[in-house]
């Protein structure tokens, strides 16, 4: 199932830990690297749109610029290039040409993922974007534009060694990346077990997925469950016969850029531009350069309806 671009060649951890190679190979290759496929896919050019310029804000329009809050560590979506500034991924590029069609720059600020719904809601940050799974919660607190879909998938070692079973993980040693949406699936799922008189989850939570990923390589954890995006392409990045899927994706859900809850106009106009991206075609070339066109919405909505 091809769903993302693999940035360079698949090295073997070695000396270097998995979050090393994931950093490594989202930036390209490295002395002796032959992959032809050693960096993004060149981002399109999009021109201004005067009719979805005159949506935006006057605030902002006057301003030129907005700020992003982003978690650029979740690779193929959002990451840094090696010059350890550079925010890369598809979610960059769609929203990038997005604000470019709103006459629009960006500038991306990379923090910390629950520092960013914060920042959005003080004003620190004009917009929130770092695949976000749209959630009633979540829309409490700011508002989301959809763009792309994604659903969950776990990983293991290769072959199983632990008879993992996302439905009866019951006991089993599971890394995740706090404060995201799997954070709150895995920490249901040891409630249950808890119900049902059943030995709770050992859950051990991290700051950035390639961490959480880099304890079922080593073996101090037993899986991980992540966006597929981002499943696959640590699969992908660590070689063959190191990980494996387990189970199917499920909980496909759509991703959401945030703005503040008082300014429904730019999320308006968020959505107009990816609109009009999807109508002229620039947001499926995006979205096939990247190799992730299986998470492409017909249309985007600012606070959709959404299953819980």
């Amino acid at each position: 199932m091809a769903l993302d671009k693999i940035l360079s060649a698949p090295r073997t951890l070695g000396a270097l830990s998995l979050a090393g190679v994931l950093a490594l190979s989202a930036c390209g290759g490295g002395e002796g690297d032959t992959s032809e496929e050693t960096a993004a896919p060149e981002k399109p050019s999009v021109g201004i749109d005067e009719e979805l310029a005159a949506l935006v804000p006057a605030d902002i329009a006057e301003a030129g610029t907005v700020t992003i809050g982003v978690e650029a560590s979740y690779p193929p979506a959002e990451y840094l290039d090696e010059d350890g500034e550079t925010v890369l991924g598809f979610n960059i590029d769609l929203l990038d040409s997005a604000l470019a069609k709103l006459g629009l720059e960006s500038q991306w600020e990379p923090t910390n993922f629950d520092a960013i719904i914060i920042g959005v809601d003080t004003g620190k940050y004009d917009l929130g974007s770092s695949s976000f799974t749209i959630t009633e919660e979540r829309m409490e607190q700011v508002n989301m534009v959809s763009y792309f879909s994604s659903g969950t998938q776990w990983f293991t070692q290769a072959g199983n060694p632990q008879g993992v079973d996302p439905d009866n993980a019951c006991g089993m040693r599971i890394a995740v990346q706090s404060d995201t949406t799997h954070d709150t699936d895995i920490e249901a799922r040891s409630k249950a077990c808890e119900d049902a008189g059943e030995e709770p989850i050992s859950i051990q939570k991290f700051e950035n997925q390639p961490l959480a990923t880099e304890t079922v390589v080593s073996g101090v954890n037993d899986a991980s469950l992540a966006d597929l995006p981002t499943s696959l392409y640590a699969l992908e990045q660590t070689g063959e016969g190191v990980l494996e899927f387990v189970g199917e994706q499920y909980d496909a859900a759509p991703y959401g850029i945030l703005t503040h809850q008082d300014d429904t106009e730019l999320a308006e106009a968020v959505a107009a531009a990816f609109n009009a991206m999807i109508e002229d075609g620039t947001y499926e070339e995006i979205l096939q350069g990247w190799d992730v066109t299986v998470g492409s919405l017909e249309s985007s909505e600012v606070n959709p309806e959404v299953a819980e």
